[in-house]
């Protein structure tokens, strides 16, 4: 039962922040001072909008001169200063989810005049505490951490002294759902097929993520709904999306499970099939039911977000912060967004740290119920 309360528990949080969440419009309406957000359309220019930036700090009307935006007049950060390089570290090897996140922010970023230059180095293994310990060694301003569910979980599964505390946290990025896929030429073809026979033969091989991040909770708690242990499944952990691919369609997995983007792009090559989708309604970027649509009343969703070095002064820290609400006010990462089927998440400083420590607790409490941790 406490297993049961714990793993529901963690499952409506994930999902209610899904929920209000939500990826912003295309445009942007006028709105008034009080309650004006960066990115918003304003009328006069010089005018502030007190406290409605990052931090309680103040918004400027004014025409933008950079980006997607340049030339309109919007609510903006008339302080706010581009930065010129970035090593991003990804948890995760090339293909993964972290990677592919960093680049698609880096990306908006650059797109929208905030950054010059990027990198990404690629430091898996540790089920992602690798790359927090690469990351929080690094003597550098410059570089920046793509963190998620799967960090957290990591770093408890391998009970690691190393702590997301030690550096500070930027904001919240996106919100992804997970998709259970198999090879085109598989005999499954819905996710009841696949469950019924994993009832009949626990061992069969899963392919996802490292252990005990989403990718492994998620199955083992769509596991527990058909009255399976999540402990019994065989579970073969990957240091990202690209290396579960490879297992799955090299028939080393009869499924895998990973976030949606990891696997688009092979769906639409016709190489694998989606059985299951984790969110509440079908998506479009990726063919395939949901769990919902074949009878199973299950939905849990993905989220990362960027973690920048302790060593910042309050105000480069504060400046992060609004180089990453001035890329996400911008069409390029609102394009990221629909294109990928991501939610955008818009926490930020304190209140993003806020909701790490408040994942951190459930995660751990929900890992240990499961068995997983």
């Amino acid at each position: 039962m406490l297993r049961k309360k714990l793993a529901s528990a963690l499952v409506a949080t994930l999902a209610l922040a899904m929920v209000v969440t939500v990826a912003p419009t295309a445009s942007a309406a006028v709105k008034a001072p009080g309650i004006a957000n960066a990115g918003d359309d304003c009328v006069k220019a010089g005018r502030i909008a007190k406290g409605r930036g990052v931090e309680g700090s103040d918004l400027t009307c004014l025409v933008v001169t950079t980006g997607s935006l340049k030339g309109k007049l919007k609510w903006w950060y008339k302080d706010v200063t581009p930065l010129t390089k970035l090593e991003w570290v990804s948890s995760s090897g090339v293909g993964g989810g972290y990677g592919t996140t960093a680049i698609a922010f880096a990306e908006a970023m650059k797109a929208e005049g905030m950054l010059s230059d990027y990198t990404v180095s690629y430091k898996s293994g540790g089920s992602g505490v690798v790359g927090l310990g690469y990351f929080l060694d690094q003597k550098s301003k410059d570089v920046a951490f793509i963190t998620g569910f799967a960090m957290l979980a990591g770093v408890a599964a391998n009970k690691s002294k190393l702590q997301h505390e030690s550096a500070k946290g930027v904001s919240g990025l996106m919100r992804e759902w997970e998709a259970i896929v198999v090879p085109t030429n598989s005999k499954y073809k819905t996710i009841n097929q696949l469950l019924d026979d994993i009832k009949l033969n626990p061992k069969l091989p899963i392919a996802g993520g490292s252990k005990a991040t989403l990718d492994h909770v998620f199955m083992g708690l769509l596991l527990e709904k058909v009255g399976l242990k999540a402990s019994d499944m065989n579970y073969i952990p990957y240091s990202g999306g690209g290396e579960v691919v490879t297992s799955v369609l090299g028939n080393q997995a009869v499924a895998g499970v990973s976030g949606t983007s990891e696997f688009t792009s092979y769906v639409k090559a016709g190489k694998l099939r989606v059985l299951a989708l984790s969110s509440p309604k079908r998506l479009k970027s990726i063919k395939g039911a949901t769990l919902i649509d074949q009878g199973i009343n299950f939905s849990m969703g993905n989220w990362r977000g960027v973690m920048a070095p302790s060593t910042l002064t309050a105000a480069e820290y504060l400046n992060w912060q609004k180089v990453v609400a001035v890329t996400r006010a911008g069409d390029t990462w609102k394009a990221t967004l629909v294109a990928k089927d991501w939610v955008n998440q818009t926490d930020s400083g304190k209140t993003w740290e806020t909701f790490l420590a408040a994942q951190k607790k459930d995660i751990t409490a929900t890992l240990i119920a499961l068995g997983l941790a």
